[in-house]
């Protein structure tokens, strides 16, 4: 879909800040309150904003550890394995990628036994051949928006 110049601010307004209000939008972005109305509930059906929530500080609701996991997987059973880890209530994002592993997976735990417990359970599938896992040590930059 190719936006259009009131769906771009829109988006960037939202961005900004999403507990904004229509009439909010509407004075930000110079357009009448119907059309901001009609054109977020647009953006909305076509799953072009596919949610509102609150950005949560992670270590200030007890997540310590913040983990990047490299898998590789069995020939044939990629989406399977992705599907069944991305169930995990500790995952965040569950990613095909390119190079020498199949999958990458971020998840963040409470504690080093909360992590254990997921690797030795979630990570112990038979058609996952490897892992690799690197903890976080800083996070420099976390951007969860997308930027227009």
């Amino acid at each position: 879909m190719v936006l259009n110049e009131i769906d771009s601010e829109l988006l960037v307004q939202l961005s900004k800040n999403g507990k904004a209000s229509q009439r909010m939008l509407a004075k930000e972005t110079g357009a009448a309150l119907g059309t901001v109305n009609a054109h977020v509930k647009q953006l909305e059906n076509k799953k072009i904003i596919k949610g509102y929530f609150a950005c949560i500080d992670p270590e200030k609701v007890g997540f310590k550890l913040t983990a990047i996991i490299n898998l590789r997987i069995k020939k044939g059973t990629l989406i399977d394995v992705q599907a069944s880890i991305a169930k995990h209530s500790r995952v965040f994002g569950v990613y095909d990628v390119t190079g020498e592993w199949d999958s990458l997976i971020l998840a963040r735990f409470k504690d080093r036994e909360e992590m254990d417990k997921f690797i030795k359970t979630t990570l112990s599938q038979k058609h996952i051949e490897r892992t690799s896992t690197s903890l976080v040590l800083n996070t420099v930059k976390e951007e969860p928006r997308v930027m227009l």
